[in-house]
């Protein structure tokens, strides 16, 4: 770990983002607490958020993998950072009438247009800053640089959650929520004294004859036949749909009452998150060693598996405790999960396809996420379910999700090996 921090491009790209993780926690914690405390039905609410963020990534999905890779990344960084921290100002300044007392209750539609304006702009910035890694480290570096990043957000996630719910119950709403507004800001000013040379790009003398539309095409193409790119994306994108649904039911497991859920308040609700975070922090520690498993083809599987395992065993708890204890092998199998799977990605593609590559996973990772956000709000069976039941079917489906997500990518490998035989 120490090397990679040593190089300053990479160690001020990992405080910008465990910033910007600490800022989106205490927002979402802030906004937690708002549904709370007006009334709102809290699990439906954050199934909104959670689909106005995710929807841009699959409606610009397209956008990104035509024109992410004639662009400067650390250009795309800074840019991304200064309107989102405008659309969180927006939502604080709509949300202020009823925090204060001035207004009883307000649409929030305001809110939600905003955060898909942040969703917008995130789906260029998470695959920038991914295809950004191989600019500043090498490639023996990337698992441990991953590692890094992955683990440290994942505990300014975990810490900002409880953090946010302590903040917005005690000093408010805005507070937690203005926050965010400064960690964009601050990780602007990080990534702006970056120094790096600029890469190569599919702009100029490289661009495409057909423009977009023909990088668009050229992207896909690549993809669809990489044999390795190829799972691995489909893979994220059956771990965003398990995620999508997760975090809502877990919101309603959590702070409904008993026999429907935990009975906790959102305090009590940020501080389980604190137990994932250990469970994460164990997890990062044993991936960022880097030994020889953590490169096997099939870690990523195993571990899809076992969060499905976990989130069964989750549903059936009934303290709080016990749950926190659940929580903390469920934390250290799902936080390290992306690790193996981004630093195969940034190794194995090509520079001027990287972008592309990450963008199109981004697409479909929303894409399944919208679903499964959708699912929670839009239909009246998951409305009416137990959030316990959902986490039981959730904890199954995702098991037979990797066996059958397996079997369909071997069968794809032996066709494609048997045509090359033939030919």
């Amino acid at each position: 770990m120490r090397e990679v921090l040593k190089h300053p491009g990479f160690r001020r790209l990992w405080i910008a983002a465990v910033v910007l993780g600490l800022g989106d926690a205490l927002m979402r914690m802030g906004l937690v607490e708002f549904f709370r405390a007006n009334g709102y039905d809290v699990a439906t609410e954050t199934a909104k958020v959670a689909f106005a963020v995710s929807l841009p990534g699959l409606l610009l999905g397209p956008v990104a993998i035509a024109y992410l890779d004639r662009w400067q990344r650390r250009s795309v960084l800074m840019l991304s950072d200064a309107l989102r921290a405008v659309t969180v100002v927006v939502i604080a300044g709509w949300l202020l009438p009823v925090v204060t007392g001035r207004m009883e209750s307000r649409g929030l539609m305001a809110v939600y247009t905003m955060i898909f304006l942040n969703g917008a702009v995130a789906t260029f910035y998470l695959p920038a800053r991914n295809a950004m890694l191989p600019n500043l480290l090498t490639a023996g570096q990337f698992i441990q640089a991953n590692t890094l990043l992955t683990a440290t957000v994942a505990v300014a996630n975990v810490g900002g959650s409880g953090i946010g719910g302590f903040v917005a119950e005690q000093f408010g709403v805005e507070w937690a929520v203005m926050a965010n507004a400064l960690a964009y800001v601050v990780s602007v000013a990080l990534v702006w004294s970056i120094r790096m040379q600029p890469h190569a790009t599919t702009s100029g003398e490289h661009a495409h004859p057909e423009g977009g539309w023909g990088e668009l095409k050229t992207g896909l193409k690549y993809l669809w036949e990489h044999r390795t790119a190829l799972p691995l994306v489909i893979l994220t994108a059956v771990f965003a749909f398990v995620g999508a649904v997760f975090m809502v039911a877990f919101v309603g497991f959590a702070l409904n009452d008993p026999p429907y859920g935990l009975g906790l308040r959102t305090g009590g609700f940020g501080y389980l998150f604190v137990a994932a975070g250990v469970g994460a922090a164990l997890g990062m520690f044993a991936v960022g060693r880097a030994k020889r498993w953590t490169r096997a083809v099939w870690l990523p599987y195993v571990q899809l598996a076992a969060v499905g395992a976990l989130v069964f065993l989750l549903s059936r708890m009934t303290d709080p405790w016990l749950a926190a204890v659940v929580l903390v092998p469920l934390g250290a199998v799902a936080a390290p999960l992306m690790i193996p799977i981004d630093s195969k990605l940034q190794e194995q593609v090509d520079e001027k396809r990287r972008g592309a590559v990450f963008a199109t996973r981004g697409m479909l990772s929303s894409a399944t996420m919208v679903v499964g956000f959708w699912l929670q709000f839009g239909t009246a069976f998951f409305r009416e379910t137990w959030s316990a039941k959902i986490l039981w079917w959730l904890g199954i489906g995702t098991v037979a999700a990797v066996a059958l997500t397996v079997l369909t990518i071997g069968f794809r490998q032996s066709r494609s090996a048997a045509s090359s035989v033939q030919q």
